[in-house]
């Protein structure tokens, strides 16, 4: 019997003590085994890597990352794709028609480019998942009201929007919102309102999370997913 997993996560367990250890670690009572982990190399892009079976351990010891993806999508069973956030956002996709799930890596840049809809194309055309069908887990990341940028990015990021046919979010000038769009992205990439979840804890103003701004760490909140096939 088949199932999804997944898991968007806090402070603990962390990116750099899993680096460190370098071994099998439990998530909520799920033993997650290294060996069949995938972490891409997160870039900010908004390209997504089709997992396949060698993929597994990417990331750990002398297996490099999966080099420049800031997604990864797969439906290997006990497959488990990693990505690592604090203050970007992750974006969890799973479709439990087809058995297919994908792992993103949503900062600014990464929204911009609209990686969440390359997401949902991945699994579209790599195993026939139809967007109704796909359910997507919006996890923890800055929040709009945090999240002031310069006057150039703020203008570089509404005028992709735009050119997208999306509507930016300008009630705070040079204020970001990053959760507003991905949502936005979502819906023009076909899946339902009822399928979307959003967890919306603001990462800056919740010391439950590791935030890059408000503390200037180089840890990081692990989210994953997988199939499980016991």
């Amino acid at each position: 019997m088949k199932s999804i997993y997944f898991h968007l996560g806090k402070r603990q367990p962390d990116y750099r003590s899993l680096m460190s250890l370098q071994s099998d670690f439990e998530l909520e009572g799920k033993k997650i085994p290294v060996s069949r982990l995938v972490i891409a190399d997160q870039t900010h892009s908004a390209l997504v890597h089709i997992c396949r079976e060698e993929d597994n351990g990417a990331g750990l010891g002398s297996h490099p990352q999966i080099p420049v993806v800031d997604g990864l999508a797969t439906n290997i069973p006990n497959q488990f794709l990693l990505i690592r956030t604090a203050d970007c956002t992750p974006i969890i996709l799973m479709d439990r028609v087809q058995m297919a799930v994908a792992a993103l890596h949503s900062g600014r840049e990464g929204t911009r480019k609209n990686i969440a809809g390359e997401g949902v194309r991945a699994l579209v055309e790599n195993y026939g998942s139809q967007p109704k069908d796909i359910i997507a887990y919006i996890g923890a990341g800055i929040c709009h009201s945090h999240y002031e940028v310069s006057a150039e990015l703020y203008d570089d990021f509404n005028s992709s929007l735009i050119s997208a046919g999306l509507n930016p979010d300008t009630s705070l000038h040079r204020h970001v919102n990053i959760r507003k769009t991905i949502f936005q992205q979502l819906i023009k990439a076909g899946l339902t309102f009822r399928n979307i979840e959003n967890i919306t804890d603001c990462t800056f103003e919740d010391t439950n999370y590791h935030s890059y701004r408000r503390e200037g760490t180089h840890n990081r909140q692990i989210n994953l997913v997988g199939i499980i096939d016991e």
